[in-house]
């Protein structure tokens, strides 16, 4: 099996992943934790000689069972996030990408747990409450209201 795209780097680690912003209606579907106080957008770490968006569908599959119709995203931004994590630096590449699920995908959708990582779960927010949510990485905040620079 393909290893996930990180590499540490003179005490940095390089991380390579992907996102989506999966919108219905008003509402964004986001990653909670149980135990932290951080959210994200569903996703995950790009294997080696994975495509960014095959790497999405795949970990949809992973933690949702969902089927991505990959015809159906579409790729917003690729950025840098810097953050620290158990005391290590972490320099990140984010492929991020965007969908938008009617009526019967949001049917299918398992969001009270994630059958990954039972410490996180699914909601579907409004992105008027964004700001209760610690969402990472900061920049989603914007690029979700349509702020994106």
């Amino acid at each position: 099996m393909a290893r996930d795209l990180k590499v540490d780097i003179d005490g940095v680690r390089l991380n390579v992943r992907v996102g989506v912003i999966v919108r219905h209606s008003d509402e964004v579907l986001i990653e909670i934790s149980k135990i932290g106080l951080n959210s994200v957008v569903p996703g995950g770490r790009i294997k080696i000689n994975e495509h960014s968006s095959k790497a999405l569908a795949r970990e949809l599959k992973e933690e949702m069972n969902f089927e991505l119709d990959e015809n159906k995203l579409k790729q917003v931004k690729v950025f840098e996030n810097f953050f620290s994590f158990d005391g290590k630096d972490v320099h990140e590449i984010y492929f991020l990408y965007e969908y938008a699920m009617n009526e019967s995908e949001l049917k299918s959708l398992k969001l009270d747990v994630n059958e990954d990582n039972e410490s996180t779960y699914f909601k579907f927010v409004s992105t008027d409450e964004l700001e209760k949510y610690d969402l990472l990485p900061l920049a989603l905040h914007d690029i979700i209201k349509g702020r994106m620079n």
